[in-house]
């Protein structure tokens, strides 16, 4: 399921960052409240974590 969902977005957002993208729209849709803190803005947080760290190659310009 979830690499149907990366073929989705590799479609959607061209082929950079899209594993991140992906971590970012899972962690949105499970709604992860700590802390007080909703879904959104950790799934801003994992995605650019992930993203950071498995994908620094598309970061580059």
């Amino acid at each position: 399921m979830l690499r149907v969902l990366q073929s989705a977005f590799v479609t959607a957002f061209g082929s950079r960052c899209t594993f991140g993208a992906l971590v970012t729209f899972v962690v949105t849709v499970s709604d992860v409240t700590v802390l007080n803190i909703g879904g959104a803005f950790w799934s801003l947080l994992a995605g650019f974590g992930v993203t950071w760290l498995l994908e620094r190659g598309d970061l580059r310009c």
